[in-house]
Formats: C-alpha cells, structure tokens, sequence
C-alpha cells in the first residue's frame, strides 16, 4: 500500500470516529434538551467559574450578543445566575447553580461512557498509546497550521 493511500484511509478512519462521536453527543444532547452551544458554555463555566459573558465570548470565539443570548438561555431555564462582575459592574459575572452542576454532570457521564464503549476490547497500555497517538497527530496538524 503506497503512503497516500494509507494516509487517506487513516484521514477516513478518523473522520468516522468524528461522525460517530459528534451523532452521538448529539443523540445525548437531544435527550438532555440541550443545544452543543449550550452544552459548551455549561462545560466553559464550570471548568472557569466566575467567568464573565466576555471571558466566554473570546474564549469560544463568537460574538457578545451570541454568548449572551446563550447565557441567558441557560439562565432563564435555572442553569446559571447572573451577578455583577466585583471587577467591572458592566460585566456580568456567570455561576453555574446546582441544577446547572447537575446537568453538566449528566454531560461529562455520557462522555465516560462513550470514551468506555470506544476502548472496549483495549487494555490500558493501548487507551494510553490511542490517547498519546491522537494527541500527537493534533499537535502536527495544528502546528502547520501556523
């Protein structure tokens, strides 16, 4: 097998994986009445609390009325609370409540279990190489980028 078409069935392989797993996140987020950009910003806060609408907006790289209207969706159903930043009164500082907490748990469970359906038949030496792989061929894709 020559090495172009070896690359392009790796590519292949890959973008299945991609597919299946964003299907089913998406199944999962369905289940859950979530939107990903919902979903996004509850994983965003959790993993940065007390951030601000702001921090969020540059961070996900969208703009200040998206991430606002995003906040507020998650607001309005209980998932956050609003609260004026204590470093700048215009900003709004964002906390996650425990229904929010809760629900992003329910994420970061479906996550485990499909990370742990994906590796069934692996031992750890092969999640920890699969794992190790994939990282480094991100790095190399990423760094031609630049």
């Amino acid at each position: 097998m020559n090495s172009m078409n070896h690359d392009e069935m790796v590519a292949r392989q890959v973008l299945i994986l991609a597919r299946q797993i964003t299907r089913r996140r998406n199944q999962h987020l369905r289940n859950l009445e979530l939107t990903t950009e919902q979903a996004d910003a509850l994983n965003f806060f959790a993993s940065y609390p007390d951030s601000t609408v702001t921090t969020f907006k540059t961070r996900q790289g969208i703009t200040h009325q998206t991430a606002r209207l995003i906040v507020q969706r998650l607001a309005t159903r209980g998932y956050v609370q609003l609260t004026a930043s204590p470093n700048d009164g215009r900003a709004k500082q964002v906390t996650l409540t425990a229904s929010g907490r809760a629900k992003r748990e329910q994420l970061q469970q479906h996550g485990w279990q499909t990370s742990a359906q994906m590796f069934t038949d692996f031992n750890p030496e092969q999640q920890q190489l699969f794992l190790s792989l994939l990282q480094q061929a991100n790095q190399n894709l990423e760094s031609d980028e630049n």
